[in-house]
Order: structure tokens, then sequence, then C-alpha cells
């Protein structure tokens, strides 16, 4: 998937971040994380706070346990939640807020959802087709 992503702080829009990778992880932890918030200025965002994967030709936001939730459109985020451009996404109460610029699911995905419509003989027809051998 390719994901770009704009925060805002105070009304004011930061530069576009764009990723491209099947998650997108969001927390102070700087090793594992794409998008990383300093604790002293973000103490509500947890070390490995949410993330957003692709998932059948869909972006899912996922909380990823975080202390103090994470929000889409204002509304906690308990399960995955499905996310549309134009949404925005906050990290905890107060947290940083980011907006859905763009998204773009990735060659590889659609390839594997592509296979999965493929048919593959059962091991009813394969026997079938043994049989008319025999």
């Amino acid at each position: 998937m390719k994901i770009t992503l704009l925060e805002e702080l105070a009304g004011q829009p930061y530069p576009e971040r764009s990723f491209t990778s099947e998650t997108v992880k969001i927390g102070r932890d700087p090793i594992e994380c794409h998008v990383v918030f300093d604790q002293d200025d973000w103490p509500m965002v947890s070390r490995r706070h949410a993330e957003f994967r692709q998932r059948n030709g869909r972006c899912l936001l996922v909380d990823s346990g975080s202390r103090f939730g994470t929000f889409l459109q204002g509304k906690r985020v308990l399960d995955p939640c499905e996310v549309q451009v134009g949404d925005r996404v906050q990290f905890g109460a107060g947290g940083p807020l980011m907006r859905v610029i763009a998204m773009k699911e990735s060659a590889a995905a659609k390839a594997a959802q592509a296979s999965d419509f493929h048919h593959s003989p059962t091991v009813f027809e394969d026997s079938l087709r043994g049989s008319e051998t025999h």
C-alpha cells in the first residue's frame, strides 16, 4: 500500500509523508515505527501506538493496545476500522493529529488478490480426472 499522511498541529499542516508498505506503524519507537513522535512533545503516544494495514484492498487502522487510545474521525478505535482519504486520525486524546491524504493499493497486494480468484482444482475434481484415464 502507498499511503500519504499529513500531520496537523494547531491547524497548521506539516509536509506530507508517504509510505509504501503493507503495514505503516505509528508510535515512539524509532526502530519499529515509520512515523515517530517524541515522548517529550507527545507523552500520550505509546511506543507502538497504532498502525495502518492493507487487507483485501482496504486500508485499516488498528490500535496496538495503546494506553491513551487511537481515534478515527473523533471516535475511539476499538476494532480495526476502514480508513478513507480525508479521514483524521488522532493518537491519544489531545495527541498528534494526522490526515489521510492519499491511498493506493500496492501491485503485490493486487497480484495476491488476483491469484485468490484463480480456480484451482479440488481434490474431488482431481480424483475424477484420475478415474477418466482408467
